[in-house]
């Protein structure tokens, strides 16, 4: 009977895993217009968090926003996470830099993410002044 309980156990978490998968409805967009986008980069973007010191803003151009929507069926899903990430996508796509004054709202099964694109003036003096003033990276 345990052998029995331990099977159906293992059988009813492995379906809901691939249902959540499957079910996943994941969208993210950009207002950047034609003009300001820029050819992508190999680099990954940076998400400087809000909490510690920001950048000034002599250092970089402001792109435009993006926003993202996780929605998923497994509440155990890292969904503010999976956002953000999103929004590091939008950003690399439009060939920004990094992202500033992002923000994330979470329920139990879903999570929306906004956040400000922005685009390096000098990309080696912009990360020299962030690791100077101890700017908190993702």
């Amino acid at each position: 009977m345990r052998r029995k309980a331990i099977v159906f156990a293992a059988i009813f978490v492995f379906v809901f895993s691939c249902a959540s998968h499957l079910s996943n409805q994941n969208s993210s967009s950009n207002d950047i217009p034609f003009d300001k986008l820029k050819i992508p980069t190999l680099e990954e973007a940076i998400v400087i968090d809000p909490k510690g010191p920001s950048l000034d803003p002599k250092y970089y151009e402001i792109m435009g926003r993006a926003v993202a929507e996780v929605n998923d069926v497994s509440a155990l899903a890292p969904h503010c996470k999976d956002a953000i990430e999103m929004l590091r996508f939008e950003t690399e796509k439009v060939g920004g830099d990094a992202l500033i004054n992002v923000s994330c709202s979470s329920e139990s099964f879903r999570a929306s993410a906004v956040g400000t694109i922005i685009s390096f003036k000098n990309r080696q003096e912009a990360l020299k002044v962030l690791r100077d003033i101890k700017a908190i990276l993702k």
